[in-house]
Protein backbone atom coordinates (compact mmCIF):
# COMPACT_ATOMS: atom_id res chain seq x y z
CA UNK A 1 0.00 0.00 0.00
CA UNK A 2 1.30 3.22 -0.81
CA UNK A 3 1.46 6.45 1.31
CA UNK A 4 1.75 9.73 0.30
CA UNK A 5 1.24 12.50 2.15
CA UNK A 6 0.68 16.15 0.37
CA UNK A 7 1.49 18.53 2.24
CA UNK A 8 1.59 22.40 2.00
CA UNK A 9 2.60 24.81 4.26
CA UNK A 10 -0.13 27.07 5.93
CA UNK A 11 1.16 29.97 4.59
CA UNK A 12 0.81 28.84 0.70
CA UNK A 13 -2.31 27.20 2.19
CA UNK A 14 -3.97 30.69 2.88
CA UNK A 15 -2.12 32.31 -0.19
CA UNK A 16 -4.61 29.71 -2.41
CA UNK A 17 -7.42 30.52 -0.34
CA UNK A 18 -7.05 34.31 -0.25
CA UNK A 19 -6.78 33.88 -4.18
CA UNK A 20 -9.72 31.84 -4.73
CA UNK A 21 -11.95 33.29 -2.47
CA UNK A 22 -11.07 37.28 -3.60
CA UNK A 23 -11.12 36.08 -7.10
CA UNK A 24 -14.54 34.66 -6.51
CA UNK A 25 -15.49 37.91 -5.10
CA UNK A 26 -13.88 39.83 -8.03
CA UNK A 27 -15.46 37.73 -10.64
CA UNK A 28 -19.21 38.22 -9.16
CA UNK A 29 -18.84 42.02 -8.95
CA UNK A 30 -17.34 41.94 -12.08
CA UNK A 31 -20.55 40.52 -13.40
CA UNK A 32 -23.05 42.88 -11.55
CA UNK A 33 -21.39 45.49 -12.93
CA UNK A 34 -21.85 44.36 -16.26
CA UNK A 35 -25.23 44.61 -15.77
CA UNK A 36 -25.98 46.84 -13.24
CA UNK A 37 -29.35 47.87 -14.68
CA UNK A 38 -30.12 43.71 -14.02
CA UNK A 39 -28.59 44.24 -11.00
CA UNK A 40 -30.18 46.67 -9.50
CA UNK A 41 -33.56 45.15 -10.50
CA UNK A 42 -32.50 41.69 -9.02
CA UNK A 43 -31.97 43.19 -5.72
CA UNK A 44 -34.88 45.05 -5.83
CA UNK A 45 -36.43 42.24 -5.91
CA UNK A 46 -35.00 40.70 -2.75
CA UNK A 47 -35.91 44.57 -0.96
CA UNK A 48 -32.42 45.41 -0.99
CA UNK A 49 -32.00 49.44 -1.63
CA UNK A 50 -30.04 50.79 -4.61
CA UNK A 51 -27.80 52.24 -2.49
CA UNK A 52 -26.55 49.01 -0.61
CA UNK A 53 -26.71 46.91 -4.32
CA UNK A 54 -23.79 49.88 -5.23
CA UNK A 55 -22.15 49.00 -2.05
CA UNK A 56 -22.10 45.65 -2.15
CA UNK A 57 -21.18 45.34 -5.89
CA UNK A 58 -18.08 47.97 -5.21
CA UNK A 59 -17.24 45.97 -2.30
CA UNK A 60 -17.35 42.94 -3.30
CA UNK A 61 -14.66 44.09 -6.16
CA UNK A 62 -12.42 46.11 -3.60
CA UNK A 63 -12.58 43.30 -0.91
CA UNK A 64 -11.91 40.58 -3.84
CA UNK A 65 -8.76 43.01 -4.56
CA UNK A 66 -7.82 43.31 -0.91
CA UNK A 67 -7.91 39.28 -0.66
CA UNK A 68 -6.19 38.63 -3.53
CA UNK A 69 -2.87 40.62 -2.48
CA UNK A 70 -3.18 40.60 1.45
CA UNK A 71 -4.11 44.13 1.48
CA UNK A 72 -5.90 44.85 4.89
CA UNK A 73 -7.46 41.82 4.84
CA UNK A 74 -9.27 42.23 8.32
CA UNK A 75 -11.43 44.48 7.22
CA UNK A 76 -11.78 43.23 4.00
CA UNK A 77 -13.20 39.88 5.20
CA UNK A 78 -15.21 41.40 7.51
CA UNK A 79 -17.14 43.18 5.13
CA UNK A 80 -17.24 40.08 2.79
CA UNK A 81 -18.53 38.08 5.78
CA UNK A 82 -21.42 40.03 6.62
CA UNK A 83 -22.29 40.21 2.69
CA UNK A 84 -21.83 36.31 3.26
CA UNK A 85 -24.14 35.92 6.15
CA UNK A 86 -26.55 38.05 4.39
CA UNK A 87 -26.35 35.88 1.37
CA UNK A 88 -26.72 32.52 2.97
CA UNK A 89 -30.00 34.27 4.66
CA UNK A 90 -31.64 35.20 1.23
CA UNK A 91 -30.47 32.04 -0.86
CA UNK A 92 -31.41 29.52 2.45
CA UNK A 93 -35.16 29.30 0.85
CA UNK A 94 -33.69 28.28 -2.50
CA UNK A 95 -32.30 25.14 -1.62
CA UNK A 96 -28.79 23.84 -1.29
CA UNK A 97 -27.77 24.12 -5.04
CA UNK A 98 -28.74 28.17 -4.72
CA UNK A 99 -26.67 28.85 -1.29
CA UNK A 100 -23.60 26.18 -1.63
CA UNK A 101 -21.75 28.43 -2.87
CA UNK A 102 -22.33 31.53 -0.53
CA UNK A 103 -22.10 29.05 2.63
CA UNK A 104 -18.67 27.66 1.13
CA UNK A 105 -17.32 31.04 0.26
CA UNK A 106 -18.55 32.06 3.55
CA UNK A 107 -16.37 28.96 5.39
CA UNK A 108 -12.92 30.00 3.16
CA UNK A 109 -13.77 33.65 5.06
CA UNK A 110 -13.87 32.51 8.60
CA UNK A 111 -10.50 30.45 7.51
CA UNK A 112 -8.60 33.29 6.80
CA UNK A 113 -10.47 35.66 9.79
CA UNK A 114 -9.56 32.51 12.16
CA UNK A 115 -5.60 32.18 10.73
CA UNK A 116 -5.51 35.38 9.48
CA UNK A 117 -3.45 36.63 5.77
CA UNK A 118 -0.10 34.44 6.00
CA UNK A 119 2.86 35.38 5.54
CA UNK A 120 2.71 36.29 1.71
CA UNK A 121 0.49 39.74 1.95
CA UNK A 122 1.14 43.25 1.02
CA UNK A 123 2.63 44.44 4.13
CA UNK A 124 1.40 48.05 4.11
CA UNK A 125 0.48 50.85 1.56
Amino acid sequence: MLHHKLKVSPDIALLIVRVIIGGIFVYSAWMKINDMAGTLANFAKMGIPDVLTYIVTYGELIGGLMLIIGLLTEVAVSFLFIVMLVAVYLTKDFGFGMFALPLATLAGLVSILGCGAGKYKVKKI
